[in-house]
């Protein structure tokens, strides 16, 4: 079933299972309360989406659910879900072993998605691990352009750790490999250009073929609405061309109506900036290496084709994006 275009379908169930505090009683009162068990109770669900509320998990959700399919959406904070048709919405930490066990209950199709927080291959590995228990049949992990054992970024290395605990399970994988996320201009680049009308990165003239997470969601979806072509395959996710930060600068120009430029900065000057944000040092360090391969150029300024092949269309230019998200850089 392809997604684009997607149908809209005519059933309005919203299914919440929680275990919610006062606080988010108040804040969601349309939620109904339910212990986090009773997820056991709920029958086979084709598709289970972990990271349900963040950039590109929330697209998914929408996409999955727009067709009719059946999915449990795991999230942390209740205040992130929105009533959905199809969609059970169950909150848990994937840290808590219990939790797992109960989220995965019954799941065909495992979409896994965390953060890149120190550590975040442990609970995906344990996740992994679980999922072969809950006798889960496909796993399409998020994973992360140049995920190797070798590589400076520890992101990459840890993504490459859990690519390797799922190709030695029993279970079916299919891995997509992203390059960087339009959308993390949002919060790495909206605030200096609202402020000051300037781009601040280090990666100097390098020039990357970012991508639009919506299209990222996009093939997620189509994976996992035909799992059986996709098994064992690996998918490198670019946008269709390696563009500058000059490139962005006009592109969020034309779209808000302000003067934007861009100002190339130090490494050290791009740490102070992530430190003064509050990242720790080690995820400082994993994103200033990807920073440096992309400032070198080579593999990382290079187009993949698969967007436009596994989609039937091109893949969202970031012209696209500024027009898209204009308000946020205004």
């Amino acid at each position: 079933m392809t997604i684009a275009p997607l149908m809209e379908r005519r059933s309005h169930r919203n299914r919440y299972l929680d275990t919610m505090d006062d606080a988010e009683l108040r804040t969601r009162e349309d939620v109904a309360e339910a212990p986090l068990e009773a997820a056991l109770q709920i029958p086979q669900v084709p598709v289970t989406v972990t990271g349900s509320t963040g950039t590109i998990g929330s697209e998914l959700v929408r996409l999955l659910s727009a067709t009719g399919t059946d999915t449990r959406a795991v999230y942390r904070d209740i205040r992130k879900t929105w009533p959905a048709p199809n969609v059970t919405w169950v909150r848990a930490d994937l840290s808590d072993p219990r939790d797992v066990r109960a989220v995965l209950d019954g799941t065909d199709r495992l979409f896994l998605l965390t953060g890149n927080d120190p550590g975040f291959a442990e609970t995906q590995m344990a996740v992994v691990q679980a999922a072969a228990e809950a006798g889960v049949r496909h796993v399409l992990k998020l994973s992360a352009l140049g995920a190797s054992d070798h590589s400076s970024s520890t992101i990459a290395r840890s993504h490459w750790a859990v690519e390797q605990a799922l190709q030695a399970s029993r279970m079916l994988w299919t891995f997509l490999r992203p390059h960087a996320f339009m959308q993390n201009w949002l919060t790495d680049l909206a605030e200096s250009v609202r402020t000051e009308g300037v781009i601040y990165s280090p990666i100097g003239e390098g020039r990357v073929p970012f991508i639009d997470a919506r299209d990222i969601a996009a093939v997620a979806a189509e994976v996992l609405l035909q799992p059986e072509a996709h098994q064992g395959k690996k998918y490198f996710l670019t946008g269709g061309e390696a563009v500058s930060y000059h490139d962005v600068a006009r592109a969020l120009s034309d779209a808000t109506g302000r003067d934007v430029r861009y100002q190339p900065i130090s490494m050290d000057e791009a740490r102070a900036r992530y430190a003064a944000r509050g990242a720790v040092p080690e995820l400082i360090d994993a994103m200033l290496a990807i920073a440096a391969y992309q400032k070198a150029g080579g593999p990382t300024a290079t187009v993949s084709p698969a967007v436009q092949r596994l989609l039937g269309r091109p893949p969202r230019t970031i012209r696209d994006f500024a027009r898209d998200y204009a308000e946020h850089f205004a």
